[in-house]
């Protein structure tokens, strides 16, 4: 293991005082205990060629830790974070974010599936696109995507936001509950149950300031907002048809 402080000037947002940890001399497991014990005496922690590799970042606490992965990571990452800032300078392999609490995410890549699966809380912010069922079975928090997303994300999301800059795939928000998707550019298709209701001026106003805390600019494409109509929310027997749908 090697830790250092020496400035990284290639990766922005880096501070001269960084601790740095080479990820190629430890195991995931290793590697998370030492970012859990850094995060509780250190602002900012970086991890040098994770190399796309797995489960890296999980169930980190610190509310004022900021975790920088130089290049892509694997699935899982900050998977459980309660707290910490973690930004992947790369892209992001599926689940990222998985049933985080609280705490963001950052990644200025692209994700696989299911990015922030289980959310409860904190924000991910996605600069390139997200994949399929990016934000399913979501309890909160919110996804931000300024690319596009891919098929069936927002499926079964009980609670939270998603904002997506450029478009989505089919399936968009199926079977939600209390959830909501804001959608910028050309969506497929909407998925069963889902309709698409009016943006007003608090809708206005709550993009703005996600989009301003994100760093993204206003779309040219008007937003369109999603949610569930309700209509698969209690089981009636002659609904049979509209079951079969998802």
């Amino acid at each position: 293991m090697s830790i250092d402080h020496s400035p990284a000037q290639k990766w922005s947002g880096l501070s001269d005082d960084a601790v740095h940890l080479d990820a190629d001399d430890l195991g995931a497991y290793e590697l998370n205990r030492k970012l859990h014990e850094l995060s509780r005496d250190h602002a900012q922690i970086v991890v040098d060629n994770p190399r796309a590799r797995h489960n890296l970042g999980i169930g980190l606490e610190a509310d004022d830790a900021e975790i920088h992965f130089l290049g892509s990571v694997g699935y899982y990452c900050g998977g459980f974070n309660a707290g910490a800032n973690i930004v992947v300078h790369g892209n992001a392999g599926w689940g990222v974010g998985e049933a985080m609490s609280a705490g963001t995410i950052v990644v200025h890549g692209s994700t696989a599936w299911s990015a922030g699966a289980g959310m409860r809380g904190g924000t991910i912010v996605i600069h390139g696109d997200g994949g399929p069922r990016t934000g399913i079975a979501m309890k909160g928090g919110e996804v931000l995507v300024a690319g596009s997303v891919g098929f069936l994300s927002g499926f079964m999301a009980h609670r939270g936001k998603i904002v997506v800059l450029n478009g989505a795939a089919d399936g968009l928000g199926a079977s939600m509950y209390e959830g909501v998707i804001f959608v910028s550019g050309s969506v497929s298709s909407l998925g069963a149950d889902a309709i698409e209701r009016t943006v007003d001026a608090n809708d206005t106003e709550e993009l703005s300031r996600a989009l301003g805390s994100a760093g993204f600019s206003w779309p040219d494409d008007p937003f369109r907002k999603v949610e569930a109509e309700g209509r698969l929310w209690y089981f009636d027997k002659h609904d049979g048809r509209i079951w079969r749908s998802i």
